[in-house]
Formats: structure tokens, sequence, C-alpha cells
């Protein structure tokens, strides 16, 4: 897998934070757990 560019994290970081202003925190840490299964694959 390539690495994330800056504009492909800026979204993440962005779909982050909207989830988690409209408070879903669930939702969040299901987001950030896909992206950390996601860099283990990676290696």
């Amino acid at each position: 897998m390539k690495k994330m560019t800056r504009l492909e994290l800026l979204a993440v970081l962005l779909s982050l934070k909207a989830v988690l202003e409209e408070s879903k925190p669930e939702k969040a840490l299901e987001i950030v757990n896909a992206l950390i299964e996601e860099a283990k694959k990676s290696k």
C-alpha cells in the first residue's frame, strides 16, 4: 500500500472531526480502528 498523501490525510482528519462534532465518538473510533488495521496490513 502506498503512503497517504497530505490531501488524503487531511480528508480523513476532517471526516473524523465532523463525526466527533456530531457527538458520535463510537463512529470516530470505528474509523480510527479501520485505519489502524489497514496500516498494519501495509507493513
